[in-house]
């Protein structure tokens, strides 16, 4: 086993210390329900009339008092804050690391427990965002107006999203209609040439009874010439080093979503929605260079048709669902200033699937199944040598059924399910002659959770669970930029184990407290992990066997006088348990040891200010811990004025400069402005 250092046990002395504190304090995101566990007609009766500023239960929701697992909840008013962005909001929470390859607008992702990207699943409204072509679900490609909530699931994944995931799922619900309408607007700039406007409508339309329209526009932009310190990769030799701002790093998105519903007869309702981005990128060299040119340009069109019954308790209820995608992609490197050759690919990706779900609930009981159908199609076409580099075909079927049952007048839920899935590939691969050939893999695995009701104060939470994962693509033969595939990966495999207790304090008290504490230990195996040579070209590789275990420490405060604080901290250790000389016993790459946020602020009628302290430490780049990443400590500022319904934002990040770099090579902006002009009923803010 990795011994820790002298440093890294200080550190956690130190976040141990803090965490007593955490029993004076409430989360941002919505915890699980305490005291009894009951399920009541209020999760499955008609939908009716409801507030402006409040959205209807449908089916396919995950409701609280069905779910055992670790789940927060971050809600609207929480997303809709100025200046940031999906993958900064959904890492304020325990268990969730965050990496940005640059600035406003460039490629971001989420890890849950010591995964990678790519294992863990992305949703929107239930459908897998994830493509068998790979790559991870990119947040900036989702824009925050279009949300209505994010729900992240760490390590167990509830059965109406019907997949299996290594590290867990993060489903986004696109914003509902209310009974009144409501509109939103919001416009802002701030530093190194970055501008955002959006735009959205929920609400009724008159065109038919019972009908509701949601819209949403959203144009980002960004030159990102911010100032770092550029060492020219010879970290121990700084007579090269030089003041420099970062080339072509510019971003451009245009993105647009739009949702109708229509109540067809009782609680039987149709759904239509269709959403787009258009994203232009530069891809920076990794040694800053002016010749530095590359380009990434995408875009991409889904829809869906979904049709919901809802029915009383004690019958079926069910969800039957079309969707499809198309994205288009063009990665021009002709001058091969970022990978190992010039390189014009474009890229096709299609996708058309199925889904169907059915759910009864009755007092003590309920029993749910899922079933999805999944083909995608993937070829890449090589502009420079007109030929074909990729065609594959993947066939997908995933399949589950999930049982709960409630003793002791709702106090205690025991959940067991069962998720599977049928995966059959067929691939041409130019280069990988053995490749040719049709690929298939089954598996079926199980889950189970609990949850208990101590006292009204406090919940135990507790799940085990095995997780399977089919390597994608671009991890299979991907070559792109510094990255080539690997034909010979195998299908990585994980065991699941956490449990937790949910704490909150009297209602009735002066200061609104909330805490909750998890252990998660996951035992890996075949773990797919991407490693770098000397050139920085990386590759994906599986390591025989891995470990990631941690402990998660979220709590809060809110006083009456407007004063808040919020902590969410984790510590971890993810081991690398191969039998490979220089690695065995190493941390995974990318991986922070201690990662956190803690904030602090005060709210009135007309101001409201917050300070935000983030912390991510103990991280390497590489599997043999080689290439370590600089500690992070990052302080940010926010003010808000209101004026009615209007209000005015002031946000200033990173205070103290530093050009912290999630990924090797890619820094991120130091010290930067932004100030945002946003409307919305202020009832809703």
């Amino acid at each position: 086993m990795r011994q820790f250092s002298p440093d890294y046990c200080a550190v956690t002395r130190r976040v141990a210390a803090f965490a007593a504190l955490l029993c004076l304090s409430v989360t941002k995101a919505t915890y699980a329900q305490l005291g009894p566990i009951i399920i009541t007609d209020d999760d499955n009766e008609e939908p009716g009339p409801v507030t402006s500023n409040s959205v209807p239960f449908e089916i396919g929701d995950t409701a609280a008092g069905e779910f055992t697992g670790f789940r927060e909840v971050i809600e609207k008013q929480e997303l809709q804050q100025a200046g940031s962005s999906l993958a900064e909001v959904v890492a304020t929470e325990s268990g969730v690391q965050f990496r940005e390859s640059g600035g406003l607008g460039s490629h971001s992702s989420i890890s849950l427990r010591g995964s990678s990207a790519e294992q863990v699943n992305v949703y929107l409204d239930g459908i897998l965002l994830n493509e068998a072509s790979g790559g991870g679900v990119n947040f900036s490609d989702i824009e925050l107006m279009q949300a209505e909530k994010v729900e992240v699931y760490k390590g167990t994944v509830p059965v109406q999203l019907g997949n299996t995931a290594i590290g867990g799922a993060v489903n986004i619900v696109s914003a509902r209609a209310t009974s009144a309408p409501v509109s939103s607007f919001l416009a802002g700039i701030g530093s190194f040439g970055s501008s955002r406007f959006s735009a959205a409508y929920q609400g009724p339309v008159n065109l038919l009874d019972d009908q509701t329209f949601v819209a949403s526009i959203s144009f980002r932009q960004s030159a990102n010439d911010f100032p770092f310190l550029n060492d020219n990769g010879t970290i121990f030799n700084t007579a090269d080093d030089s003041r420099e701002r970062r080339n072509n790093g510019q971003t451009r998105s245009l993105s647009g979503f739009v949702k109708t519903g229509h109540r067809l007869w009782g609680n039987v309702k149709l759904e239509h929605a269709l959403q787009f981005y258009d994203r232009a990128q530069g891809v920076a060299n990794w040694r800053n260079t002016e010749l530095g040119v590359a380009q990434l340009d995408s875009n991409n069109a889904q829809w869906r048709s979904t049709l919901r019954h809802t029915a009383a308790k004690g019958y079926w209820s069910s969800l039957w669902e079309l969707n499809g995608s198309i994205k288009n992609e063009l990665f021009d490197d002709r001058n091969a200033s970022i990978g190992i050759s010039s390189q014009m690919i474009e890229s096709d990706t299609s996708v058309f699937g199925a889904r169907g779900y059915w759910e009864k609930i009755n007092s003590e009981n309920s029993l749910s199944f899922s079933l999805k159908l999944r083909g995608e199609s993937f070829s890449a076409f090589n502009q420079l040598r007109q030929v074909n580099a990729t065609n594959a075909r993947r066939m997908r079927s995933d399949f589950s059924v999930q049982g709960n049952r409630y003793y002791n007048n709702g106090a205690t839920l025991v959940s067991a399910s069962a998720v599977g899935f049928v995966v059959d590939d067929d691939y041409d691969i130019e280069n990988f002659e053995q490749a040719r050939a049709d690929f298939t893999t089954s598996a079926v695995v199980p889950q189970l959770g609990f949850s208990h009701t101590l006292n009204d104060r406090m919940v135990m939470l507790g799940n085990v669970s095995l997780q399977k994962r089919v390597p994608s693509f671009f991890e299979l033969f991907g070559s792109q930029g510094l990255f080539v595939g690997n034909s010979s990966l195998e299908t990585e495999s994980a065991a699941n184990l956490d449990i937790g207790l949910k704490w909150n304090s009297d209602p009735s008290q002066s200061v609104d407290r909330q805490f909750s504490i998890s252990y998660f230990h996951n035992k890996r195996d075949d773990l797919i992990v991407r490693t770098y040579n000397a050139q920085g070209v990386g590759t994906s590789q599986n390591l025989s066997r891995a470990t990631a275990r941690g402990v998660e420490l979220a709590g809060g405060a809110r006083w009456n006088t407007g004063f808040h604080l919020d902590a969410a901290i984790t510590i971890q250790d993810t081991e690398n348990r191969s039998n490979l000389r220089g690695e065995t016993g190493k941390q995974l790459p990318g991986e922070a040891a201690v990662d956190g946020v803690v904030t602090a602020g005060w709210k009135n009628n007309r101001w409201k200010v917050e300070y935000e302290f983030k912390v991510n430490s103990d991280r390497y780049y590489d599997t043999g811990n080689f290439l370590t990443a600089a500690n992070q400590r990052v302080h940010g500022m926010n003010v808000s004025r209101y004026w009615k319904d209007w209000r005015v934002d002031f946000e200033l990040n990173n205070l103290t400069n530093q050009n912290y770099e999630d990924f090797n090579g890619y820094p991120r902006p130091g010290r930067a402005g932004f100030i945002s002009l946003f409307y919305q009923p202020k009832a809703l803010q």
